[in-house]
């Protein structure tokens, strides 16, 4: 029979309910915002920076899915969503029929970088502009010792260290 795991102390509890107020809180407002500002959702405006940071703006959906922490079929839904409008193509891969690339398009590139500027400005609003240089710090601690835990590919943390050690992010949106 397996222990009965122990309740969460009085200080556990208090940071899980403000860390998720906050997990949920942000991206659900981001979401908004990015309605409001770009019609798109905050999943899309992401699909769509994935592909934007990607060689060639494409990626296997198998890995975009992977990279978004997200099932294949919402994936699927969302793109399907995004080539209704133009702004994302889906093709079999010639290398392996099996697997489908997702290639954002000139329009969809547009609608990125139309969108960029306001999702980075509330990223800054509601998260950045919060913390001091030493709370960001603990921040990239922190988050160091949580991502592996939902990171079972191993990839998140990497491609963080990758595209923030990139000199030419501000020009790619």
């Amino acid at each position: 029979m397996a222990a009965k795991p122990l309740p969460l102390s009085a200080a556990q509890r208090t940071a899980w309910i403000r860390f998720a107020g906050v997990a949920q809180g942000i991206p659900a407002e981001l979401n908004s915002r990015l309605l409001a500002e770009s019609g798109i959702t905050q999943f899309e405006y992401l699909v769509l920076n994935h592909l934007n940071l990607s060689e060639a703006h494409s990626l296997p959906m198998t890995r975009l899915a992977l990279l978004l922490a997200s099932s294949l079929s919402r994936l699927s839904h969302v793109v399907t969503r995004l080539e209704g409008g133009g702004h994302v193509t889906r093709a079999k891969s010639a290398e392996d029929g099996r697997v489908a690339i997702a290639t954002i398009t000139d329009t969809g590139l547009e609608l990125f970088r139309a969108a960029a500027p306001g999702y980075f400005a509330t990223v800054r609003e509601l998260f950045f502009d919060r913390l001091d240089a030493a709370d960001l710090a603990d921040v990239n601690r922190i988050m160091l010792k949580l991502l592996p835990g939902v990171d079972a590919g191993g990839i998140l943390a990497p491609l963080a260290a990758q595209v923030g050690a990139r000199t030419d992010a501000p020009t790619r949106y």
